[in-house]
């Protein structure tokens, strides 16, 4: 896929959905978002990263993309009141700017770590002499990202105008931690009931942490 380009998708057949009562039932919320956060072994990763030369918050991304993309309610939208399902996502993610406030950047997908990383730095220098909040704002295939380094949280809420139809995922990665040789991170991910449930939030966080360990 180009840059900048918008992934193909297809209709979900409501009517044969598994979670058919589910997405009539949350539909109905005022507010049907949830936020789930857990720790995730990041040991192995900042290994990796720091023998190879790669950012850690931008392999941390990688995995997680590849993490998702495996799963297919992170990859539903709703466009016009329908609701779609994506081939794939992509991410946007905040970025500490030199003036100590923050902008976005925008993460096109590469398949292999070494090529998303390289790609991704690139990215990250492009969009701080940017310095926006207006990226991609015109498409759903995407993940909204943030990164909190400074705090190792075991809860997050974010602001939002609440807006039902909203449902792309938010996942912040917290501040990594050393104990007993083991290092951790803690990551939320926040969803819309509507499109999804605890058990796939569930299944990304393991599929997050298999794609963490066997990083190479």
């Amino acid at each position: 896929m180009a840059e900048g380009e918008t992934s193909e998708y297809r209709e979900v057949d409501i009517e044969r959905w598994n979670r058919r009562s589910a997405f009539e039932f949350f539909r109905e919320f005022e507010d049907p978002f949830f936020n789930m956060t857990a720790p995730v072994d990041v040991t192995r990763l900042r290994a990796v990263c720091r023998e190879r030369g790669y950012s850690f918050s931008i392999a941390a991304l990688h995995c997680s993309q590849r993490a998702l993309n495996g799963i297919d309610e992170f990859r539903m939208r709703l466009v016009d009141g329908r609701l779609v399902i994506f081939d794939l996502v992509e991410a946007t993610q905040t970025i500490l700017l030199e003036n100590e406030s923050f902008g976005f950047c925008y993460f096109p997908w590469r398949k292999e770590l070494a090529e998303f990383d390289s790609f991704g730095k690139k990215q990250v220098a492009k969009y701080k002499d940017l310095a926006t909040f207006d990226v991609e704002n015109d498409r759903l295939d995407l993940v909204y990202y943030s990164v909190i380094p400074w705090i190792s949280f075991t809860s997050f809420k974010h602001a939002s105008r609440i807006d039902r139809e909203q449902t792309v995922p938010r996942i912040v990665f917290g501040k990594a931690l050393e104990e007993g040789g083991s290092v951790t991170m803690p990551v939320s991910v926040e969803a819309n009931h509507i499109v999804m449930d605890g058990l796939h939030v569930g299944r990304y966080f393991e599929r997050l942490q298999s794609e963490m360990d066997g990083v190479s």
